[in-house]
């Protein structure tokens, strides 16, 4: 049986989907369901559920700003998840390899989400773009930090 490195399935978070959705429908999973769910899971899923987690966060802090009060408030939470997710990839690439079922299985249960998310994480990234990142260069500066994580 061919076995895929979990790091591989990293790339899924890099990938942008065809659709979008408002932000207040996104629901990754939240962090008591994650944690509740997590002790029956293998180490490779908990570690996916808890990026996607992550993402979440970064993309409703990144909905929620709207001005520049909001987007200053915003780069120290945002820069304390781009850590937050720095370290998970590093985690996550050291975990051992999945079978081909296994990373099917993955794909099928999470590439969903993650997509629905990355999407939403685009179009939020162009509208503060669009607004000039409403004057903060530290926020312009904590989003390029965040997609320097996933590359």
């Amino acid at each position: 049986m061919k076995q895929y490195p979990l790091y591989s399935l990293l790339a899924l978070f890099c990938m942008v989907p065809a659709w979008a959705e408002p932000v207040e429908e996104v629901s990754p999973l939240p962090a008591a369901q994650a944690d509740a769910a997590a002790p029956q899971l293998p180490e490779g899923e908990k570690r996916l559920r808890q990026g996607i987690v992550i993402l979440g966060k970064i993309c409703q802090h990144m909905a929620d700003i709207n001005n520049e009060s909001t987007a200053e408030a915003a780069v120290a939470p945002l820069m304390r998840l781009c850590e937050e997710l720095r370290q998970w990839t590093h985690c996550f690439k050291n975990l051992p390899p999945l079978s081909e079922p296994e990373v099917i299985l993955y794909e099928d249960r999470y590439l969903p989400i993650i997509r629905k998310i990355n999407k939403l994480m685009q179009d939020q990234a162009d509208r503060l773009a669009a607004a000039e990142y409403y004057g903060s260069r530290n926020l312009a500066a904590a989003l390029v930090h965040i997609a320097q994580v996933g590359h």
